[in-house]
Formats: C-alpha cells, sequence, structure tokens
C-alpha cells in the first residue's frame, strides 16, 4: 500500500479506522475469553448417566446381574456362618458419571489451569490485535516521513525482545546464589 500519495486528511482518517478496529478486535478477544470460560466450565459439569449410551447400559445391565448373583451368594454365606443380617457384609453398584471432575479438588486446580490458559490466549490475542494495529498506522503514517533522519529513528528503536532477553535455568541458578550472598 502506497500512502505517499495520501493526503494527510486521508492518513488521519486511516489512523482512526485502525483504532476503532483495534478497540474492537480487544472488546471481542474479551468476549472470547468468556466464552471460553463458558464453554470450558460447561465441559467440567458434563455428567454422563450409563443409561445414555447402549454399550454403558448394557455394562451397567451386565454388572448388575452378577451383583444380584453375589448379593444373594454374601448373604446365603452369611446365613450360613450365622452373621446377622445387620452386621453382615455387603457389596454394591455404583456408576460414576464423571472422571476426575467428580472431586471439588480436582475441579479447582482444572479451572485454575483453564483459567491461566484463557489468560494467556486473551494477552496474546491482544498484544497480536496492538502489533497489528501499529503496524498498520506506522504504515500510513511513514509514508508522511520526508526525512531519511526521522525514517532512521524509527528503524532504530527497541523491541521488546531485545529489551527482554530470555531466561535460562544457569542463570536462574546464579540469581540464585548471588540473592543467597546478599
Amino acid at each position: 500500500m502506497s500512502t505517499e500519495l495520501m493526503t494527510r486528511s486521508d492518513r488521519e482518517t486511516l489512523i482512526k479506522i485502525a483504532r476503532q478496529r483495534e478497540r474492537l478486535a480487544k472488546t471481542e478477544a474479551k468476549s472470547r475469553g468468556a466464552q471460553l470460560t463458558a464453554d470450558f466450565e460447561k465441559q467440567l459439569d458434563q455428567r454422563y448417566h450409563y443409561d445414555q449410551n447402549d454399550v454403558w447400559s448394557e455394562a451397567f445391565r451386565v454388572t448388575k446381574d452378577a451383583m444380584e448373583k453375589a448379593k444373594k451368594a454374601i448373604q446365603e454365606e452369611c446365613e450360613r456362618l450365622g452373621i446377622p443380617a445387620q452386621f453382615a457384609p455387603s457389596i454394591s453398584l455404583g456408576w460414576s458419571d464423571r472422571g476426575r471432575n467428580a472431586l471439588k479438588e480436582e475441579r479447582v486446580e482444572m479451572r485454575r489451569v483453564a483459567m491461566k490458559q484463557i489468560a494467556a490466549i486473551e494477552q496474546n490475542a491482544r498484544s497480536s490485535i496492538e502489533r497489528q494495529s501499529v503496524s498498520t498506522q506506522e504504515q500510513i503514517m511513514v509514508g508522511g516521513l520526508t526525512s531519511d533522519q526521522a525514517k532512521l529513528f524509527l528503524d532504530e528503536m527497541p523491541t521488546a525482545e531485545t529489551l527482554m532477553p530470555a531466561l535460562t535455568l544457569d542463570g536462574v541458578e546464579a540469581l540464585l546464589i548471588e540473592e543467597k550472598k546478599s
């Protein structure tokens, strides 16, 4: 896109539009984060009943039949041994309609991790939106720069990557050693 043929008014209007689109996209990212949270909560609360699936239903029926036979055998053995009914051992059948998320502690931990991931996804989206907006605005405005010195100044601006080097385990370990010395 050539901005050299644009008027100053054209550039100002395009920059306003780019900023409006950036605000809208950030609002949409926040809405998307809320939708991801709602979708996760729905998955976390999902329950699976034995009678909603033919395979599960048959497995439950077969197990229930076997359980009835086992209960009868236990009852007969208790009678033979003279164990009163109120003190007799028992066996029971159950269906767990949830997996790990049946336990409150597991749900809390899964929710914590999911919310952290959703926040990271949203922040990444917001950063991408800002980066694209700045890139668009820069393309528009650079066409209005007339001196080489102004363009050089723009090229020399530092990036976050150059200002924030990556951490290494060795580097962090050295920082811990220095911290312990002080």
